[in-house]
């Protein structure tokens, strides 16, 4: 037996996420302010928003999740936050989601869905629903600078960004307008340029070169310029060293690495393969 749970709409439509009955409900007697909303943003921009109560595991409401997108490969996927010291941090699927270390501050707890585990191709995944979210997580992390790119791959990936959500190219004017409205262009790759109108131009380059292109075809092309990067999934985590000297550890599925604190791209040291 489900409940239909309240959740967040999306910009321009109500969704709705069934649960268990129990999640947002507990025993008689027992009152629902004892749960903590939490806020799960989505990879498609959607947002759910949920009272959790003390009792519900994290992987159930990973599980909860991944339903709504029929994900069948869920083992890639984790439920993260950023805890009160500032640190990203995963949901642990064997402890209660309310066990973990959220900030204090007032508020729902924010929490995002997005890839924990990296593979080396998307070629590996079974089902289209894993690749096509492998996909909204790789455009969400170049667009947020998360994964760094040259601004003249950044002007090649946001064609196939164009190519995969407007079909072929039409005109100038069109491409400039849609620019403009999707998470195609990060703020670095604007700043290194004379003008938005450049980086538009070079784009437009590249877009009328994939006419034809399939919305499929784009986006394992997409996947296969991102996958080439060398800081593409890796997660990245500040630690200082016994004198104090800061460092990142990167994490991914090629091994633990050592970074300058200045240098994500190239290791200073192998820890781990």
């Amino acid at each position: 037996m489900v409940v239909q749970a309240a959740v967040t709409p999306g910009r321009t439509r109500r969704l709705l996420l069934k649960l268990p009955v129990g999640t947002l409900r507990r025993s008689s007697g027992e009152r629902m302010t004892e749960g903590r909303r939490c806020q799960v943003h989505l990879l498609d921009d959607r947002k759910l928003e949920l009272l959790v109560q003390p009792k519900l595991m994290a992987k159930d409401l990973l599980d909860l999740v991944a339903s709504h997108f029929n994900l069948k490969e869920k083992e890639y996927f984790g439920i993260s936050y950023t805890d009160e010291t500032g640190h990203f941090s995963w949901l642990q699927l064997d402890r209660r989601v309310l066990e973990h270390e959220f900030p204090k501050k007032s508020g729902p707890v924010v929490l995002f869905f997005c890839v924990r585990f990296y593979i080396e191709s998307i070629s590996y995944l079974k089902d289209n629903a894993t690749i096509e979210l492998f996909f909204l997580n790789a455009k969400s992390c170049i667009y947020k600078e998360l994964i760094e790119v040259d601004s003249e791959v950044v002007f090649e990936l946001a064609s196939y960004i164009l190519q995969e959500g407007k079909g072929d190219f039409t005109s100038n004017e069109v491409t400039r307008g849609d620019l403009k409205k999707l998470p195609a262009l990060p703020t670095q790759a604007l700043k290194e340029h004379p003008s938005l109108a450049y980086c538009e131009d070079r784009v437009i380059e590249h877009y009328k070169k994939l006419s034809g292109q399939s919305r499929g075809q784009a986006i394992v092309n997409y996947m296969s310029i991102v996958e080439s990067l060398p800081t593409y999934g890796v997660h990245y985590y500040a630690v200082k060293d016994k004198q104090g000297i800061p460092w990142w550890l990167g994490l991914s599925y090629k091994g633990i690495f050592q970074y300058d604190h200045q240098d994500k791209v190239k290791p200073r040291k192998v820890l781990s393969l």
